[in-house]
């Protein structure tokens, strides 16, 4: 008997330890092993000169809220791990590049255009405790999206929305530092904003900012044309069918060609693609997609020659729905060279499935103790209502 108990006790102990190592294996696996491997094996790109300017770029964010998350209590769990994820990338990133310029390209919350003011300075405050930026960053801008301010479907920009924006993240619409000045492009906004026009000057490089591609074709005529819900896609499909010149572009838009810009940033596709264009006409005439594939490699573009680049970084949340998610960072070189590369994260989804296996396995090794105690419990449960309908043992004094 005392055999039999010491050997129990000793396979609870086992079955105990074995939980406690797989649980802690599998979050050390998943919150600190992996991210710090994948971020140890992102590319430098190597020019520290006066002479360059490093930027770090993070598009589509979207911040979560609860209202985003209405299914309690789980919107808080999803809520959390979202924006923790976002935030840990973001922080990760910093630390590996230490830009001197800070781009965030729109859609930085989730519901900033659906807010009132009071939730919206609060969800601000909440986007700037997570995105926290260093001291040695020079400048940080702050672009808006249509989750900011409105612009897509029936949710419409109005200048309150506007100026909230602005004022909140304390932005203007130009930037200068060092050689190069950064120019937002607001073609989303219904209210004929006018973008400023700086002088143009030969020894400085024009990095125009826009939330929305600019040298891609409209997204009214992708609609009609094809049929597809996603804007990327479409192009994708179009160019596979040689259809690009049957597509009818958008007219010239004056935003663009009056910046003169040598460069264009932007984001809302939640996808890293690379529109070619040149700089007479703002339209887009060759097309790549930038794949997780081609992970660690770094592009080099030529700026100061008669061809328009356009970067498109993807987004940097795992809730857009898209596989791949990352950072953009990129060099600007006085000397009309853009060096660009995507910081690629770890995959959230696998992290998720392999705790969902881990608890998976976690309960078949308790399984055989929950059924123990179950049956104990009903036995005795069984035992206390036989004694109570006088089906029980019986007992008389003697």
């Amino acid at each position: 008997m005392i055999l039999r108990i010491s050997s129990c006790l000793r396979a609870r102990v086992t079955r105990n330890r074995f939980i406690v190592i797989l649980i802690t294996c599998v979050v050390l696996m998943n919150e600190w092993i992996s991210c710090a491997f994948t971020a140890s094996n992102w590319p430098v790109i190597t020019n520290d000169s006066e002479d360059s300017v490093r930027i770090l770029i993070a598009a589509d964010p979207q911040i979560l809220s609860v209202t985003s998350e209405p299914h309690f209590p789980f919107s808080i769990i999803t809520t959390w791990d979202a924006n923790r994820f976002i935030s840990r990338g973001f922080h990760l990133a910093l630390w590996r590049t230490k830009p001197e310029v800070v781009v965030f390209l729109g859609d930085l919350l989730n519901d900033g255009s659906i807010a009132g003011d009071d939730n919206f300075y609060s969800l601000v405050h909440s986007f700037k405790n997570l995105m926290d930026i260093p001291n040695y960053v020079k400048h940080v801008i702050y672009v808006p999206g249509d989750n900011d301010i409105g612009g897509e479907g029936i949710d419409r920009v109005t200048p309150h929305k506007v100026q909230r924006f602005f004022s909140f993240f304390n932005q203007s619409n130009t930037l200068q530092y060092k050689f190069v000045d950064f120019i937002q492009v607001r073609v989303m906004d219904d209210n004929n904003v006018i973008t400023p026009v700086l002088p143009q000057e030969d020894d400085r490089v024009r990095i125009l900012l826009s939330h929305i591609p600019l040298l891609p074709i409209t997204r009214t005529k992708i609609k009609e044309d094809c049929h597809l819900c996603s804007y990327a896609h479409c192009w994708i499909a179009c160019l596979s069918l040689s259809r690009v010149d049957q597509l009818e572009y958008a007219p010239p838009d004056l935003k663009v060609l009056e910046q003169h810009p040598s460069f264009i940033f932007s984001g809302h596709e939640h996808d890293s693609f690379h529109f070619v264009g040149t700089k007479e006409k703002a339209h887009a005439q060759e097309f790549r997609v930038l794949k997780d594939k081609d992970r660690g490699k770094i592009w080099k573009f030529e700026i100061l020659k008669d061809k328009l680049h356009e970067v498109t970084v993807p987004t940097c949340s795992y809730r857009m729905g898209k596989k791949q998610y990352g950072y953009g960072v990129a060099v600007i070189e006085k000397s009309g060279h853009v060096h660009y590369t995507v910081l690629w994260l770890p995959s959230r989804f696998t992290q998720l499935w392999l705790y969902l296996i881990t608890l998976g396995i976690v309960f078949f090794v308790v399984l055989p103790s929950i059924l123990c105690i179950i049956r104990n419990y009903l036995v005795t449960l069984c035992k206390l209502c036989g004694v109570a309908l006088g089906f029980g043992p019986k007992y008389h004094r003697i």
